[in-house]
């Protein structure tokens, strides 16, 4: 059976892992992929790209990725307050957040690339 990955891209008040209900209404973009060796790629590509635009990341696991910046905010009427506007990259396996990989030197190599941007 082949497995289904996907990385995607969010913008929210939120962090990405908090997956709110219809947080699915914060994807700006996703990109689809039938391999992981594909699918970690694009994501390590994409968390290159991002670190560059934003100087805060923090990352929950290695699905999941936030990047902001402090001086990126939207005002919340509801709240009556400012909330952070976050970037989110998630990587899935079968809709699912991809907490394990294929192999344990994919987990490691990945968390690596993560912990050395």
């Amino acid at each position: 059976m082949e497995s289904n990955w996907k990385v995607v891209k969010t913008k929210s008040d939120a962090e990405p892992w908090w997956f709110f209900e219809n947080w699915e209404r914060d994807i700006v973009e996703e990109w689809t992929f039938d391999n992981d060796v594909e699918a970690i790629e694009k994501y390590k590509e994409q968390i290159h790209h991002h670190r560059s635009l934003y100087p805060n990341m923090k990352a929950k696991h290695i699905h999941s990725i936030a990047f902001w910046n402090p001086e990126e905010i939207e005002f919340c009427e509801a709240c009556d307050d400012d909330l952070q506007l976050f970037i989110g990259l998630i990587l899935f396996k079968d809709g699912k957040p991809a907490e394990h990989l294929p192999s344990n030197e994919l987990t490691e190599d990945l968390r690596d690339y993560i912990t050395n941007q």
